[in-house]
């Protein structure tokens, strides 16, 4: 009698056959890339971490776009921000679609925006958060929370000097759900509100399918995204570990849309104000249940995109404020002369911190959170270039290389933000990829980020931490892997600037309770 590792075998026969005699020919060669082996293709070139270092190796010796067959599947790569932009941005919606990640469907990560593919769907969630954050203008409404928050993140960071980065993680989930998802009174008892004193059970739930989402878009890290058929076996049978580890994140993905958008809407139900994306969203009272399963999902997408950004970003500074502390005093410098040391600095200031603004720039380039950007589907067969790209191939932007090409960025490895100062800076990294390509809404996260490196810069001094025998822990300049990365975890000694900033800070916290 067959057995169940015999039905696994003969499916995936079938599949090569498939790939091998129902593949498309065309007159025109696919990019360069290098060379695979019958059937399998460059399966076992595809790196096993880091895959944008590789890819961008393989750039410098095939040129600035260039593919490679995995398992039947083309992957094409593109190291050009302007090839990039041409194909991304500007061929409306011939690469507008996203590829299936069969990860995604299993554990329910393809219901937010990031995973939707280019359907009804994906535009009722771009139309839905369009309305909310559709414009730099529309974010104004948001400021008071969003100073109050970055308030708090000084406070948390100073409660707890020796984990800044769980003040980092707390404060964008805070953030994130106080503007985008709900708007709890400061003084709310109930459960959703942060709490300040012990770890919050909900960021934790925020941070671990974070966690999740990053691993399961790994590309080809899990054997059905190269035999997507794999997924219908039960998670018993051989080569099934992926159906166990799906499972697992289930949960966590559910919580993250369910817990506060079921919140939102009773309180709405109870007549209490609240002025969200969600909430302003639920106020229509005449949406339908397919519609309110869109706007759970869109405003969950925030946790995604917005706390990952906020987190990555001034987790960053503060390593650069220790691999560079001459970029910290001339940030300090600038904002206290621009500032003075009487208040907090807000968003009326932004215009007048051009350093600190090079520095954020310096930050998106130096470590971007996400290297690849988020991959796209070849919706038909089409030309570009004189090279055939298949309908159905996977589009990598290799945003990692954008930002460290040294033929752009001069000594691209160093924090340096004066690169983006003068009469003739180097590129804004916005432009070339960061927030990744087609229709973006960059404002959120661009406004929280900079609110929250500025009051950083103004009221904490970072140094190194050192080992037992006194020497200094320096931090070491790299990521974790994923579709989403973060700076690997650092020692690092945070304190206020002085005695003063601290008084000053719980005045502004007290003139901010309000607006919270």
């Amino acid at each position: 009698m067959p057995t169940p590792a015999d039905a696994v075998f003969a499916l995936v026969a079938c599949f090569f056959l498939y790939k091998v005699f129902f593949s498309r020919k065309s007159l025109y060669p696919l990019p360069p890339g290098p060379r695979g082996w019958p059937i399998i293709g460059n399966a076992l070139d595809m790196p096993k971490t880091h895959a944008w270092r590789t890819f961008g190796s393989w750039g410098e010796k095939w040129g600035p776009i260039v593919s490679v067959n995995v398992l039947g599947t083309p992957f094409v790569i593109i190291n050009d921000p302007d090839i990039a932009d041409e194909l991304l941005s500007k061929t409306g919606s011939l690469y507008a679609d996203r590829p299936t990640i069969q990860m995604a469907l299993l554990t329910g990560w393809d219901r937010a925006l990031s995973g939707a593919r280019y359907d009804a769907r994906f535009r009722e969630y771009r139309k839905l958060i369009g309305k909310v954050i559709g414009t730099k203008g529309s974010m104004v409404k948001f400021y008071p929370v969003e100073d109050y928050q970055a308030n708090m993140f000084l406070k948390r960071i100073f409660t707890n000097p020796a984990d800044p980065a769980a003040a980092t993680r707390k404060t964008a989930a805070a953030m994130v759900r106080k503007l985008q998802v709900i708007n709890i009174p400061v003084h709310s008892k109930l459960p959703l509100q942060i709490l300040e004193d012990r770890p919050d059970p909900f960021v934790e739930k925020v941070n671990f399918a974070a966690s999740q989402f990053a691993d399961i878009h790994r590309p080809g890290a899990y054997l059905v995204e190269i035999f997507p058929i794999l997924r219908y076996v039960p998670a018993w049978f051989p080569l099934a570990q992926f159906k166990r580890k799906a499972a697992e994140c289930v949960g966590p993905c559910n919580e993250v849309a369910d817990i506060p958008f079921a919140y939102v809407k009773d309180q709405l139900d109870r007549g209490e104000e609240n002025n969200s994306f969600a909430a302003d969203l639920l106020k229509d009272k005449s949406i339908s249940s397919e519609k309110l399963e869109d706007l759970k999902w869109s405003a969950a997408s925030f946790y995604a995109a917005g706390s990952e950004t906020t987190v990555s970003v001034v987790y960053s500074y503060l390593m650069a404020a220790i691999l560079y502390p001459e970029m910290q005093l001339k940030a300090q410098a600038e904002v206290d002369a621009v500032v003075g040391k009487d208040r907090l600095p807000s968003f009326a200031d932004r215009e007048s911190l051009p350093y600190v603004e090079a520095i954020l720039k310096e930050l998106y380039r130096w470590l971007p959170i996400i290297p690849l950007a988020v991959p796209h589907r070849a919706m038909k067969d089409n030309v570009f270039n004189g090279y055939f790209i298949p309908k159905d191939s996977l589009i990598f932007a290799n945003v990692w290389k954008f930002l460290h090409d040294p033929n752009v960025y001069k000594d691209p490895s160093t924090f340096n933000p004066e690169r983006f100062l003068g009469p003739n800076p180097e590129p804004d990294p916005v432009s070339r990829g960061f927030f990744g390509y087609g229709r973006r809404y960059v404002h959120s996260a661009d406004v929280s980020v900079w609110i929250n490196v500025v009051k950083a810069i103004a009221c904490i001094k970072v140094s190194p931490a050192y080992d037992e025998n006194g020497q200094p822990k320096m931090p070491v300049p790299e990521t974790t892997d994923g579709i989403v990365t973060r700076p690997i975890p650092f020692d690092c000694v945070v304190e206020p600037r002085s005695d003063e900033i601290l008084q000053i800070l719980e005045e502004a916290l007290k003139d901010g309770e309000n607006v919270n």
